[in-house]
């Protein structure tokens, strides 16, 4: 009897879901799965067409492939040549770029976005509006005047020096480290600073190991954007092409026509592999940290 009524009074206090709210949780779940699927299709198309010989490719590209020709993705690394760089040579300059970019990114950012979070100073408010326009300001209106500096300033296909225009500080990454910032305690700074500690010190050994999640975080972004980037190599480092600028300029100064369109979408499963991987390991780290961000004035 008196399990009957606990199971009554617990039954009681379960929320009854109404029929409408069962039926838009339905329509939404079927939107997800139509949207998931279109996002996934794409994937399975390419990597099915990347087994198949330019025969069975030019038949039918809906068709199973008859052989499964692995050999397709040998002959990415040795037959795909853009502006005379190889496979190999293509995914060098996109490690190298991808690392340094996210680097020199993140970091330039999370030292602009600590002092702005945590230390009053005269022009505070007029630099984070500067740092909020910038994201709503349309990058393709910069385009000319970007092509100009780097081209008359020398950074322009100079390994050395391009990591100066990924040197900015005002990006999304220092508005989501902004709020990060904004959220923790001062009282760890205050207990370092009276034990003799400087700002500097406060910073690098306080504050930044508490931002480590986000700063993580972010990176695992950057890096993806900055492995996807063709527009750098293809304008401002012309020398020095990457998987994204040899996917970009299929069937214009490359070579992959000669290689047939399999060997093709074999180098773009190999390229797309990093990053599928990354971000299958890194979801949840990515999501729960990046969101923790936001703006807070």
């Amino acid at each position: 009897m008196i399990m009957g009524s606990k199971n009554k009074y617990k039954n009681e206090g379960l929320p009854k879901r109404r029929l409408g709210e069962t039926i838009f949780l339905a329509v939404f779940f079927v939107v997800f799965i139509v949207q998931s699927l279109t996002l996934l299709y794409p994937i399975f198309w390419t990597l099915q067409n990347s087994l198949k010989t330019p025969f069975e490719y030019w038949n039918s590209t809906f068709k199973m492939p008859e052989a499964f020709l692995i050999s397709n993705y040998g002959k990415a690394f040795t037959e795909v040549v853009v502006r005379g760089a190889t496979f190999p040579t293509l995914a060098f300059n996109t490690v190298w770029m991808a690392v340094l970019n996210t680097f020199v990114s993140i970091g330039c950012s999370a030292i602009a976005a600590y002092p702005m979070a945590k230390y009053k100073f005269p022009g505070k408010p007029v630099i984070y509006s500067i740092a909020i326009l910038i994201q709503v300001l349309p990058v393709i209106g910069t385009g000319p005047a970007a092509f100009q500096f780097m081209y008359r300033s020398g950074i322009a296909n100079n390994p050395g020096l391009i990591w100066l225009a990924w040197a900015s500080g005002f990006d999304f990454s220092f508005i989501v480290l902004y709020g990060y910032f904004k959220s923790i305690s001062w009282s760890y700074a205050e207990a370092a600073i009276i034990d003799g500690a400087s700002n500097f010190k406060v910073m690098y050994k306080i504050m930044f190991p508490q931002a480590v999640p986000a700063i993580a975080s972010l990176m695992i972004l950057n890096f993806i954007g900055a492995w996807n980037n063709y527009a750098t190599p293809m304008f401002y480092m012309k020398g020095y092409p990457n998987l994204a600028l040899a996917i970009f300029l299929f069937d214009k100064e490359s070579q992959f026509a000669a290689t047939g369109t399999p060997v093709f979408l074999s180098s773009i499963i190999i390229s797309m592999l990093p990053i599928l991987l990354i971000f299958v390991f890194f979801q949840r780290m990515i999501m729960t940290n990046v969101t923790a961000g936001g703006l807070k004035g």
